[in-house]
């Protein structure tokens, strides 16, 4: 199976890490943005506003100004001598006139008189002045940053500005490296996951074809006898007799792969009711006594009389016992025992279903559930799918359970654990 390697860890975290600087600093500027948006998306339609330059005339006495104060602003006229002369509105200066120390701190700190707006306009006449007009304003954004190396503490204020915003972007960066590693980290895992699923996939149709190709070549084969040339009735009995019991094989095959498949996808859900476990296993038990008699085992079962309710999908649920009582079936011999129990746990049940026979060598117990293994591989013993187990696992982990095993070569230990109804 071939890898895209554009998408290795080193390649997505450097993916990751600009698309999160990108989301984190376009985060950080949105509220101006929108602030920007807000502010200039209505826009109330108005005459066209004079400026002070405009209405300067030669004499200050013939400045015109009655259409801005109506409009709530102030204006006022300040003379070559700096007296001042309020035209209109809320006073702009609240003295008689301006020193010149006054009056030059008054201009330079116009830009910084937040929530007003100003607009000067000087008269170089004889008679010279300065209009001033003054408008109040909603909102007033103000940035203006200067540095000036000839300070004395120039260095400690300008270390003392920058620490705030080398926090900041320290911080930033951090997250950003944090969230992209991280992202990277799951989208490669996602990608091993999808490698290991897809292996599963080819296994999965490697094993089926496999454990289809004798059967299928059995019935093959003797169709093709009974074709191809007489056959006496004894014959023709064994042939059909064997090409039936391919047939079976495969159908049990398929019928296994299918239910493990159905099991598996995402969309499946048991069809649970609330069941008295120790009834239900009850049924099942006395369902098996005749079988059991009949091939020879024994059997023993430790029950309570009380109920104890779980919720369970009853048909699904009865493919657990139904696979590991027949496994003990299958592969023990007459005389072995079999033992059911069910016992009562603070918040749950565990189902023991375990024999006295043969067991499951060592070596093979950490493989048992997986599909199309057997532990019986080297024997001549190969009717079953190889899904059985793994399909037991399935619906015990579907009704949120759990399943080991927990026997030795001296018999098997099935325990299942499925949590009671409160």
């Amino acid at each position: 199976m071939e890898i895209n390697t554009r998408h290795n860890t080193p390649t997505l975290l450097i993916k990751r890490f600009f698309f999160f600087a990108v989301v984190t600093i376009g985060l950080s500027l949105l509220p101006l943005l929108l602030l920007f948006i807000s502010m200039h998306a209505y826009q109330p339609k108005t005459v066209r506003r004079i400026s002070a330059a405009e209405r300067i005339t030669s004499q200050a006495k013939d400045v015109d100004v009655s259409d801005y104060i109506a409009d709530g602003g102030s204006a006022m006229i300040v003379g070559k001598d700096l007296k001042v002369t309020l035209l209109g509105g809320n006073p702009i200066w609240n003295k008689a006139a301006f020193s010149e120390e006054e009056w030059t701190h008054f201009l330079i700190d116009i830009d910084g008189m937040n929530g007003y707006q100003y607009d000067i306009a000087y008269q170089s006449g004889s008679d010279g002045y300065w209009l001033v007009m003054r408008k109040p304003v909603a909102v007033t954004i103000s940035l203006a940053l200067f540095f000036n190396p000839e300070a004395e503490d120039f260095i400690a204020v300008f270390i003392r500005f920058l620490l705030p915003f080398s926090a900041y972007f320290v911080a930033v960066a951090a997250f950003v490296i944090h969230f992209s590693k991280r992202t990277a980290n799951e989208m490669k895992a996602r990608e091993e996951l999808l490698h290991s699923e897809e292996e599963k996939r080819m296994l999965l149709v490697s094993e089926i074809s496999h454990d289809l190709k004798t059967p299928l070549a059995s019935v093959q084969g003797y169709s093709e006898m009974l074709l191809s040339k007489d056959v006496d009735i004894q014959k023709q009995r064994e042939y059909l007799q064997s090409i039936h019991d391919n047939s079976v094989r495969s159908n049990n095959i398929l019928r296994s792969l299918f239910t493990y498949s159905k099991l598996g996808s995402a969309g499946f859900k048991p069809n649970t009711e609330r069941t008295d476990i120790c009834e239900y296993t009850r049924q099942i038990i006395a369902e098996y006594i005749p079988v059991f008699e009949e091939k020879g085992f024994g059997y023993e079962l430790a029950v309570p009389e009380n109920e104890l309710i779980v919720s369970i999908d009853k048909e699904l649920f009865r493919r657990v016992y139904d696979n590991l009582i027949e496994n003990a079936l299958k592969y023990n011999a007459a005389g072995t025992k079999i033992m059911i129990g069910v016992e009562n746990k603070e918040s749950s049940v565990e189902i023991t279903i375990a024999d006295n026979g043969i067991g499951i060598p060592a070596e093979y117990t950490d493989k048992i559930f997986l599909p199309f293994f057997r532990a019986d591989i080297a024997s001549s013993n190969r009717d079953g799918s190889g899904l059985g187990l793994a399909i037991v696992r399935q619906i015990v982990t579907l009704h949120a359970g759990d399943i080991s095993y927990t026997g030795d070569e001296g018999g098997c230990r099935w325990l299942i654990i499925i949590t009671k109804d409160k």
